[in-house]
């Protein structure tokens, strides 16, 4: 089983740590087994307020997040605006980049990787033009 967390914070997208954990949580294998174990991280266990307003509860903190698979890192405000700038939430990912199998970012989810120079030399893609005048090695964001 595929152990997959994904990361909310104050501000975040609600689709993009929503419909990872909706089609995550959903598959199964021909016996109708579950293939995924999905969980919500945050900073701690308090209520996260999502974009617009919706209030949602994280299964773990990063102090006692447990093993993962793959570590989803969702965008929107909270990610452009506020954990950009949150040296714990920044530091969390790191180690987490170093023990995970696979570290995936969702729309502008992209730039706390750029942030801490995990996606250097690497073509990466985002639909949303903003923030691009960051000094993250331009030449690996792209816009589409």
């Amino acid at each position: 089983m595929l152990h997959i967390g994904i990361l909310i914070f104050p501000e975040v997208e609600v689709l993009d740590f929503a419909g990872p954990f909706e089609v995550f949580s959903i598959a199964e294998n021909n016996d109708q087994k579950k293939l995924c174990n999905v969980f919500l991280v945050s900073e701690n266990l308090s209520p996260v307020k999502a974009r617009n307003g919706l209030i949602v509860l994280p299964n773990f903190e990063y102090k006692n997040c447990p093993p993962m698979d793959i570590l989803i890192v969702p965008g929107g405000y909270g990610a452009e605006e506020i954990e950009i700038k949150n040296q714990t939430t920044l530091s969390w990912i790191k180690t987490k980049y170093l023990e995970v199998k696979h570290l995936a970012s969702i729309c502008t989810g992209a730039f706390l990787l750029a942030e801490l120079g995990l996606l250097n030399g690497l073509e990466v893609a985002t639909r949303t033009a903003k923030r691009m005048e960051y000094d993250w090695n331009p030449s690996s964001l792209n816009k589409h």
